[in-house]
């Protein structure tokens, strides 16, 4: 049978392939706004830095943290699909970037958000929970060695959202709530008010000195700023150089061994000696699972 004269035929064709094509939109739109998109890490971040003073001081506007002087260092997690996946990149004081190595890649697991920026100091310690310099600046060096750990005192950075603008108590806050403490990474408690009862106290203990920081100060990347303030412990030895941690050691090898497989029970040190000090515990700083 001949088409129609006047063409209605094609005319319907036309349109059934008009809204073929609008509906295929339609389901890919649908498909975008049901699939969860990964949030963004920020890029450029760098440590904020603290403004050295002499002497200890008593402040009811400064929190105090315990230092151990710990090779400076931002970590960054993630993006992922769910909380406790993604990749871990670490950024040194001086902006260097690079992936953790395997002692610190289960970081991601002990985060409970998609994405996260971390700050803290990665260290090396001994049997008393005390930084070991020399283990530290072999690991920094890209020799296999002793497990690292990640001590977090801030969070700047949560799901895609920034935190750079909120007060310290509500980052150090937000800090608690998603992280799980392990082997890998422990949150430094504080105490306000008495820093000269922690110098005192970090001082008997062989740490590197502390911290005070302005409770309400803001997160400023990279810059040296007076709301936070360090005091070192007399005759302490410098805080670490700079630096990233190389790969997991044997440079080049390409083989797996038993000795770069991640310890368990390393960061049971650091917390014995937290306790020790007149620190404000969260339930969270007492155990590690």
């Amino acid at each position: 049978m001949n088409p129609p004269a006047d063409g209605s035929q094609g005319h319907r064709l036309g349109r059934r392939t008009a809204a073929s094509d609008n509906l295929g939109e339609m389901t890919d739109q649908l498909t975008m706004r049901l699939e969860p998109r990964l949030p963004k890490l920020p890029s450029g971040l760098r440590p904020m830095l603290a403004r050295p003073l002499p002497d200890a001081f008593d402040s009811m506007e400064h929190l105090f943290e315990p230092m151990w002087g710990g090779a400076r260092a931002l970590a960054l997690i993630g993006p992922a699909d769910a909380p406790g996946g993604g990749d871990v990149m670490l950024v040194a004081e001086d902006g260097t970037q690079g992936p953790a190595p395997l002692d610190l890649a289960g970081l991601a697991m002990r985060v409970e958000a998609r994405s996260a920026v971390l700050d803290g100091e990665v260290v090396v310690v001994d049997a008393d929970g005390r930084l070991d310099r020399d283990e530290l600046a072999r690991r920094l060096s890209g020799a296999t060695g002793r497990p690292l750990s990640f001590l977090a005192f801030d969070l700047l950075h949560l799901d895609g959202r920034s935190l750079l603008g909120l007060p310290l108590d509500r980052r150090r806050q937000l800090l608690r709530q998603v992280l799980r403490p392990g082997d890998e990474v422990v949150a430094v408690p504080s105490i306000v008010t008495e820093g000269r009862a922690l110098f005192e106290a970090v001082t008997g203990q062989g740490l590197y000195g502390i911290r005070a920081r302005q409770h309400a100060s803001p997160y400023l990347p990279g810059v040296r700023s007076r709301l936070w303030r360090t005091v070192a412990v007399a005759g302490a030895a410098g805080v670490v150089p700079t630096g990233l941690p190389g790969g997991n050691g044997a440079e080049g090898s390409g083989e797996t061994d038993d000795a770069l497989e991640p310890a368990t029970g390393h960061s049971e040190p650091v917390l014995a000696l937290i306790r020790r000090l007149p620190l404000e515990f969260e339930d969270e700083d007492r155990d590690v699972s």
